[in-house]
């Protein structure tokens, strides 16, 4: 059902956003032409005022009945939503599945990267964040076949290779932590309420991580890592355009080779990341972090040697 609900105020965004302004009859034609004999229902006006104002709340927007161009809802704050990358990409995707499923010709023919299961809890995961109420979550981890019990407060949903992070707070504690989304199994909402930290900024608490590693300060300093990337099949190009982290800087650039400092936390997910360029990069600096990913590849190449 939460998963349903999500899709149908996604279907009311998209659409709001892609005519630049719909009025509730031409909404709900719509609506009926695309999904009036699936799973989606019939949008009644009721029902589609509660949308609109989950989706104010959700993705920071103002839609506004404009009584003098016909009673047409528009987005009249669109810059809010293009800055915000997460909710951009969300609603970007949802687009892409609303539009194949209204042009069947184009079926088989466009592939995005699927996130499974995560989404299933994903809407009632953000409606507890929009009240700031604290949640019930039982979680599953890879290490244990039985349920573990969290109570916690949702802060934040990120998405990461491929999968959905929510980064909460155990009101006991105060510690930090992810839980990902495809290893819940049930999520409960609460009466309890709270606060937000009013240090807590999102910005600074992914500055210098690689993906949702974090907390690791005791473990790992902050470092300026400088990284050679030769341009045999224009690996170098591509990492320009596609960042590996929001820190990265060219530093120098030659038709053969590019080199690229990043300032972060060097995470086993940052590790992965680097030995997935394979041949076509080379560690320049710091020496100790060079010697790290030499010992990490002796032990891959020892994997191969028993073979």
């Amino acid at each position: 059902m939460a998963k349903n609900q999500l899709k149908k105020c996604l279907w009311v965004l998209d659409t709001i956003y892609r005519t630049g302004g719909i009025s509730y009859k031409d909404m709900a034609d719509r609506w009926e032409r695309e999904h009036g004999h699936d799973e989606m229902g019939k949008l009644s006006n009721s029902t589609f005022r509660y949308y609109i104002g989950v989706l104010q709340d959700l993705f920071d927007v103002n839609i506004d009945c404009i009584a003098s161009d016909g009673y047409k809802y528009r987005i009249t704050s669109e810059h809010d939503l293009d800055s915000r990358q997460a909710k951009s990409w969300l609603l970007s995707a949802f687009a892409v599945n609303n539009i194949l499923s209204a042009n069947r010709t184009l079926e088989g023919r466009v592939i995005y990267e699927d996130i499974p299961s995560g989404e299933k809890f994903l809407l009632p995961i953000l409606d507890a964040m929009r009240q700031d109420k604290e949640i019930d979550i039982f979680y599953t981890p890879f290490y244990r076949s039985d349920p573990k019990f969290h109570h916690v407060q949702p802060y934040v949903v990120k998405v990461n290779q491929r999968r959905w992070y929510l980064l909460c707070k155990n009101p006991q504690t105060n510690t930090m932590y992810h839980l990902a989304l495809d290893r819940i199994v049930k999520v409960e909402l609460t009466d309890i309420p709270f606060t937000i930290d009013p240090n807590f900024d999102v910005e600074s608490y992914y500055d210098a991580a690689f993906g949702v590693i974090t907390g690791m300060e005791d473990e790992y300093d902050i470092e300026k890592i400088r990284i050679k990337v030769y341009n045999d099949y224009h690996r170098a190009d591509y990492l320009r355009t596609l960042p590996l982290h929001k820190s990265q800087v060219v530093i120098d650039s030659t038709p053969e080779y590019t080199i690229f400092e990043y300032r972060l936390r060097p995470t086993d997910d940052f590790l992965s990341a680097i030995l997935a360029l394979g041949g076509d990069a080379e560690v320049l600096s710091p020496e100790w972090y060079c010697e790290y990913v030499r010992d990490e590849i002796v032990r891959l190449q020892q994997r191969y040697d028993k073979v």
